[in-house]
């Protein structure tokens, strides 16, 4: 199962809510440095300084744009901790966190945990990409004031907003979609599922269907409006299907309809088939069947309905003849 959770970290990062105890200063180990900055006080280890720099100036733009194009207050400083090494990342969590986890973010302590560059694989995202994802989940968090915020919106916004729809997002929906297994929304904004695999899905999903509300908007500030619709639907306690309704003016079956359109041609099924494992041959194979089931169903149907005519315009035929009868 090791290589599921290696799968899971560059995706997989968390917003932690009402876990941890009553807020208290951050303690730190001594010798660490401090960035200090209006929106965020970042601290790393000595050898990380450049680290702490640099992300100390991405925080001071990031999370002003990032609150104005929510519409939510950034609040107070948030500290952000650079961990050297997996022990002391989990050690300086205010609570209990899975070992897969990339990044962390306490929205009711406003703190946000990553970890350093030097123990991070090559494979994973920028850690500025990782920081903006942290980031919203603690807009989004106070935004709420400490209730729990449902996960399909609290991860849509954050990966949409942290930039993260790249070959991974479009593989794993394209392999969902060539085998029949996408979730619907509705399944989804129930909660994730716990198995790796399926939640990996749940979150290909949330963030391309955020993007989708957002490219269907017409991008940019259009975008960002009816984001914060969404966000605010979400706020007021609406579920999956009366955010989208406030947010689009559309009732969430005919948007879901839309959406899974754009995963659903005979190439994009062909490539899933193919991405998951099933020989190209076989993959076609199985797609000429589906055709033809599909066919035959239509024809089938067509001849009960042809048949169901034939019967009811012999019964009024019989009526007819019935009512002559009585009447002479």
């Amino acid at each position: 199962m090791r290589w599921l959770r290696l799968l899971l970290v560059p995706v997989l990062t968390l917003a932690l809510s009402g876990e941890s105890q009553a807020h208290e200063p951050l303690t730190l180990p001594a010798g660490w440095v401090t960035s200090p900055g209006d929106y965020a006080v970042v601290h790393g280890a000595p050898e990380d300084l450049v680290t702490v720099r640099r992300l100390a100036d991405h925080a001071a733009e990031a999370i002003p744009g990032l609150s104005a194009r929510l519409g939510v207050p950034a609040g107070a400083p948030m500290d952000v901790v650079v961990a050297p090494d997996e022990a002391q990342f989990q050690a300086l969590q205010p609570g209990q966190t899975p070992d897969w986890a990339d990044g962390t973010a306490w929205p009711d302590d406003g703190d946000i945990f990553l970890h350093s560059p030097s123990v991070r694989r090559g494979t994973a995202p920028k850690l500025e990409q990782v920081l903006d994802h942290e980031i919203v989940h603690i807009l989004v968090g106070r935004a709420f004031g400490g209730r729990p915020v449902p996960r399909w919106l609290q991860e849509g916004l954050a990966q949409f907003y942290a930039g993260e729809l790249g070959p991974q997002v479009a593989e794993t929906l394209t392999r969902a979609s060539g085998t029949g297994r996408l979730l619907p929304l509705r399944r989804i904004s129930a909660g994730f599922p716990a198995d790796p695999l399926g939640a990996q899905l749940a979150y290909a999903e949330t963030a391309d269907f955020t993007a989708f509300l957002a490219e269907r908007a017409g991008g940019g500030e259009k975008a960002d409006v009816v984001l914060r619709k969404l966000l605010a639907a979400g706020q007021r306690g609406a579920t999956l299907s009366d955010a989208v309704y406030a947010a689009t003016g559309q009732e969430l079956p005919l948007v879901e309809a839309q959406w899974q359109a754009r995963w659903s041609s005979p190439w994009i099924r062909f490539s899933g088939l193919a991405e998951s494992g099933i020989p190209a041959l076989f993959a076609a194979t199985l797609l000429a069947y589906g055709a033809w089931r599909r066919r035959r169903r239509y024809h089938a149907g067509l001849a009960r309905l042809e048949a169901q005519e034939h019967e009811e315009e012999l019964r009024r035929q019989w009526r007819a003849q019935q009512r002559r009868a009585t009447w002479n």
